[in-house]
């Protein structure tokens, strides 16, 4: 990073046009991606004046949609025109997505700009949602007929391909544009050239419709080890295509979603950096006050065990270690779940399998801490309170496992998002049912 930090940042303060441009000639989109956090505002913009009209669309097709939208704003209006000109459908369709958030009045400007066809094609695109498959593919496909013949077929992919995402996978439709077929640019290559298309094709093809969601379509593509996918209408009609580089984005996206939701901070296309202290504060405090409030029932238990702890002081040493380790093994056994259920390995169906299985390991965990923990409360000198330690950590993991394991299940049965409030929500009943098991347990065996 730094070897192309500092000679870029020199050349912008000294205003050495010649040799910025002699960087920039050499120097990789993805490169001023890397650093483009690190350099001035007015920096930014002076690189994205001067870079060269493919390089400057390359790199703000993957600016964050609030900085494209400022930039076609604000950037000279020929350099707007090129940045357009270059991008591809898919790109342009999520740039002027952006636009119209910001400004309404400029992206139908923006529009007017284009030419009729490539106007009806991003309108077109727009109209999908961004997080299903209309709103990733892109019109720029190639599609063949079943009577063609090799022959015919590649002579029209030298006049086709260079306005194609991609070429290594042809797609065959039928005379209403409905998909039928699939073949591969390696399987025109090995055939003979008078052999037609519907004797190589492959009629079996995975495909997605406009309306399935994009984790669908990455698991999917991940599953099949696809670099492409081809989206239908309802008809079946073939509209577009989905290449890998989307999925690559969808699957961060997604994947920093879950993250945010297991810390319940739930708000979408959070970026940190740009976070304001305010907007920190709101993606945070209400699932912390929801919490909070929850946990407040652990003062109350607490107040209603008051006799118990004044008869034996001891008991509260050992509460902080207790709850800690419920609400670990819940958030763990939670992981787990959460994960397996996005991946498919599980189903809402195999909940008695879980049961069972969480149930064994559970108590497994269980006799293992709680045996460790008693060597602890030995060494400190409180025999009699080695039964109660025992039982309150083995019935506490026990606890926590298997809500750990469950309350994801039953989430995703009640259609609520399980990584949005499962662990939170289980270090917080750990927390509380913890405290209740313990302290009985104690009075039970103790006899007070």
């Amino acid at each position: 990073m730094e070897t192309v930090l500092n000679p870029l940042v020199q050349a912008l303060e000294e205003g050495d046009t010649l040799k910025l441009k002699s960087i920039l000639e050499n120097t990789h989109p993805q490169a001023l991606l890397e650093v483009w956090d690190e350099l001035k505002g007015e920096h930014r913009y002076v690189l994205l004046t001067l870079l060269p009209k493919e390089k400057a669309a390359e790199l703000f097709s993957h600016l964050p949609p609030e900085a494209q939208a400022e930039y076609l704003k604000t950037l000279p209006p020929w350099r707007v025109r090129e940045i357009l000109e270059e991008l591809s459908l898919d790109d342009l369709a999520d740039a002027f997505q952006a636009v119209e958030e910001e400004d309404p009045a400029l992206a139908q400007r923006l529009k007017a700009a284009l030419d009729p066809e490539t106007r009806a094609e991003v309108e077109e695109l727009t109209q999908y949602e961004e997080d299903e498959a209309g709103g990733l593919m892109t019109p720029e496909y190639i599609a063949l007929k079943s009577s063609m013949t090799v022959e015919e077929v590649l002579r029209f992919l030298r006049r086709a391909a260079p306005d194609a995402e991609t070429i290594y996978y042809l797609y065959v439709v039928d005379e209403e544009g409905r998909l039928i077929g699939v073949l591969s640019l390696r399987d025109l290559i090995v055939a003979d050239p008078r052999t037609r298309v519907k004797e190589i094709m492959n009629p079996e093809v995975i495909f997605v419709r406009t309306d399935t969601d994009q984790e669908e379509v990455a698991r999917l593509m991940a599953d099949y080890d696809f670099t492409v996918l081809p989206v239908v209408d309802e008809e079946g009609r073939l509209v577009g295509i989905v290449t890998i580089d989307d999925v690559v984005d969808v699957l961060e996206e997604e994947a920093t979603e879950d993250i945010h939701k297991l810390a319940a901070v739930d708000v979408p296309d959070l970026v940190y950096s740009q976070a304001s202290a305010l907007q920190l504060w709101l993606a945070r405090v209400r699932w912390l006050v929801i919490l909070i409030l929850t946990g407040m029932l652990t003062s109350s238990i607490l107040q209603g065990f008051e006799s118990v702890l004044e008869a034996v002081t001891a008991l509260a040493f050992y509460v902080p270690v207790l709850l800690g380790t419920g609400g670990n093994t819940g958030n763990q056994s939670a992981t787990l779940i959460i994960r397996a259920l996005a991946t498919r390995d599980l189903d809402l169906r195999d909940w008695r399998r879980v049961l069972f299985k969480e149930t064994l390991v559970g108590s497994l965990l269980g006799l293992t801490l709680a045996l460790l923990l008693l060597l602890k409360v030995a060494w400190d000198g409180h025999p009699a309170l080695l039964p109660v330690v025992g039982v309150a950590l083995f019935l506490l993991v026990l606890f926590a496992n298997l809500v750990g394991s469950m309350l994801p299940m039953a989430l995703r049965r009640l259609g609520v998002d399980p990584a949005l409030v499962s662990n939170p929500l289980i270090a917080t009943l750990s927390d509380v049912m913890g405290l209740l098991i313990y302290l009985t347990v104690a009075r039970v065996l103790l006899h007070l």
